[in-house]
């Protein structure tokens, strides 16, 4: 069996923070309407469709419902862009650890992102 992930779907009621927040890390967001009359961002990277959709009754969550990993260039220059998001929150600076600099900030709906340095 083979498995391949082809789309990650986040449901947010900060979508324009949200927005912002990803596009720092290299996301190229298109807009389109969806049926329900709300709107959805979608973005393609290395084959993984990357969407954010706008739905105003999600919940921020209390402990990160999501985990992500990115490896991104220029780590402290970005962890800085996104910690001035409404809403984002770094919760381990850029560090050095065994296995690379990483660091962990929370988006604007709580997720926990981890970035490490490339």
């Amino acid at each position: 069996m083979s498995l391949l992930i082809t789309s990650i779907t986040i449901s947010t009621p900060h979508l324009q923070d949200m927005l912002s927040f990803y596009r720092i890390i290299g996301f190229q967001f298109t807009a389109s309407k969806v049926d329900k009359g709300s709107e959805m961002h979608r973005a393609t990277h290395n084959a993984v469709e990357f969407s954010l959709y706008a739905a105003a009754n999600c919940a921020k969550a209390q402990v990160p419902s999501l985990q992500l990993g990115f490896k991104i260039s220029e780590l402290e220059k970005t962890v800085e862009q996104l910690t001035q998001v409404p809403g984002a929150m770094c919760i381990l600076d850029p560090t050095d650890m065994p296995d690379g600099k990483k660091a962990i900030v929370l988006d604007p709906d709580g997720h926990s992102i981890e970035l490490c340095q490339i």
